[in-house]
């Protein structure tokens, strides 16, 4: 260590590095503990996830996940999403034309399910106010996870804004918002349709395991993570059959996975992501990792990777990940 770094204008490092933690414990303890950022797992989910809407009649009344209620006059005509979520409910269940904004993964073919509605209609990217005032919406949709200003804004406004719950536990919660969007757009109907479609799906996909099959030991891989309980995953693999071993060995949420876990939980599946056209190199990938390798799921071939627009959504296209989570498992399923 040089000279300058063990001594700074007199003050040696040590006494630097005490008075750094004396001032850490003092703050710690004298911070009021509602300033304090308690620490948190990647994507924890945020706000309300339950559906609570009025009646039918205009006008109609929804909660939002930040528990604010907003008040529709009338039918919409001209909607905006500001998240990839609401991107896909808006569009499953709205005429596309009616949607006049989008986030910008929308335009993101490598993830979008929505991208060629978006190249053919060409909605704004709302990424701030003052895009989303030039489209003119009737009704906003906005993640709960986002900054709270720009709704702020928009509401000042007198712009409808509803902040969704995008961070779904469960199947059951995707089909009660699809509803919730035919509700907020007025078409009820086209909801309706939907969520039936949604069920329908997941249905079909669960009877494709054969009775008395033994249950699929599946662990889910994102990059270093891993899904535990309450998270999307789970459910999938619960109406599905199977066990995700990570939440069965205590993983809560979206938790960071190592060699180690990899290695003592011997998965019989790994199901994993990729860009498009990069599923063979994410699969070499995995194989060539010493842990994966060593695994009863790379030793058998049961290395499962779906392009991202398939691996990520939590939208009514969740539906599609289903089927081929149940088509790798399965097969052709019981007859």
């Amino acid at each position: 260590m040089s000279p300058a770094l063990r001594s700074l204008g007199g003050v040696s490092l040590g006494a630097l590095i005490l008075a750094i933690g004396a001032t850490s414990v003092w703050v710690e303890q004298c911070t009021p503990s509602g300033l304090v950022a308690p620490p948190t797992r990647p994507y924890q989910g945020y706000g309300n996830p339950e559906v609570r809407v009025g009646a039918r009649p205009y006008p109609r009344r929804a909660t939002g996940a930040d528990d604010v209620t907003l008040e529709i006059a009338r039918p919409v005509r001209r909607i905006v999403s500001q998240d990839i979520g609401s991107d896909e409910y808006a569009y499953s269940v709205a005429p596309p034309e009616r949607v006049v904004g989008v986030s910008e993964s929308a335009y993101e073919r490598r993830i979008s399910n929505v991208y060629e509605y978006a190249e053919r209609y060409r909605p704004v990217v709302a990424l701030n106010p003052e895009r989303v005032l030039l489209a003119a919406p009737d009704l906003v949709f906005t993640p709960e996870s986002a900054r709270s200003d720009v709704p702020g804004l928009l509401r000042a406004a007198g712009i409808p804004v509803y902040r969704m719950f995008t961070m779904f536990e469960t199947l059951a919660s995707i089909e009660e918002h699809i509803r919730l969007v035919g509700y907020l757009t007025g078409e009820d109907g086209r909801g309706e349709t939907e969520a039936r479609r949604f069920r329908e799906t997941i249905r079909r996909a669960a009877a494709r395991r054969p009775a008395g099959a033994v249950p699929p030991r599946v662990m889910g891989f994102g990059g270093t993570y891993s899904y535990g309980t309450k998270t999307l995953f789970t459910d999938i693999l619960r109406v599905l059959g199977a066990e995700n071993i990570a939440a069965t060995h205590g993983f809560v949420g979206y938790d960071r996975v190592t060699d180690e876990h990899i290695v003592r939980w011997d998965p019989d599946w790994i199901v994993a992501g990729a860009d498009r056209g990069k599923i063979e190199q994410v699969r070499a990938r995995i194989l060539a990792h010493p842990a994966m390798a060593a695994t009863s799921a790379a030793r058998h071939g049961r290395i499962v990777v779906l392009e991202h627009q398939l691996f990520l959504p939590l939208s009514p296209f969740t539906a599609r990940f289903v089927e081929a989570l149940a088509e790798a498992f399965y097969g052709g399923g019981a007859s």
